[in-house]
């Protein structure tokens, strides 16, 4: 049974005590995707509308776009690099956060970049994927980004598992529940208009709040698995 309530309100309680450090690191990744996104933006403002595939939460959607003439591939491989690299030092912070009451330090956010491969190929492996799918048209794209929203989680708590692996068990973790996450991103609309009000400020705390929900998400969705005997605990310890 999918709970999302009660992932809120154990979210909640996790980071109660806890906030500095995800504040500190939303701030951050905030401050690092607006100068990765610059470029593109005056860019695209000049040139007309473009698109790149991005990133909430773990999932990711794209739209069609023209992509301007001076925004190489080596700018483009670049951002996907540092995005992969963030998505998974993020992650492994809201992991760690998950499985212990003690308050943590930013270099939890650090050791995270330990995982930068995963974190790129992870990163550029679903994007590819969900890109594809968003071909056919935009739904479908949507549909494949909860299906592949479990990668990440995987990647960090069994770096042993390659990439398409993490996918192929996030497939498996999320079938019959993608419509029960999307729900649970649903719920948290109304917080992000309010944050919208206060010129993104709230965003500082309502993002790791919509982490650790989502954390305790896969956590529940992970056990899930393994106890109706959908995944077995061998299949998340090796490649």
């Amino acid at each position: 049974m999918f709970n999302r309530k009660s992932y809120k309100e154990i979210a909640k309680k996790q980071l109660k005590g806890r906030y500095t450090t995800p504040v500190l690191v939303t701030l951050v990744i905030a401050l690092i995707t607006a100068v990765l996104g610059l470029p593109g933006f005056i860019e695209a403002f000049k040139s007309g509308s473009y698109n790149a595939i991005t990133s909430h939460n773990g999932f990711y959607f794209s739209s069609e776009y023209t992509a301007p003439e001076t925004y190489s591939l080596l700018i483009t491989l670049i951002t996907l690099f540092i995005t992969g690299v963030l998505e998974i030092a993020e992650t492994n912070l809201y992991v760690t956060l998950s499985r212990t009451t003690e308050k943590i330090s930013f270099s939890t956010f650090i050791k995270g970049f330990s995982l930068w491969l995963k974190g790129f190929l992870g990163y550029l492996w679903m994007a590819l994927w969900i890109f594809l799918w968003s071909l056919l048209f935009f739904i479908p794209g949507i549909v494949k980004s909860f299906s592949y929203s479990q990668m990440f989680f995987i990647l960090v708590e069994h770096p042993n598992v390659g990439v398409r692996k993490a996918m192929r068990l996030s497939k498996e973790m999320t079938r019959g529940f993608k419509g029960d996450l999307f729900v649970m991103y649903l719920s948290f609309i109304g917080w992000n208009i309010l944050a919208l009000c206060t010129c993104g400020i709230l965003f500082l705390w309502l993002i790791p709040y919509q982490n650790m929900a989502f954390t305790n998400a896969y956590h529940a969705l992970k056990a899930r698995a393994i106890n109706t005997n959908v995944l077995h605990a061998e299949d998340f310890e090796t490649n």
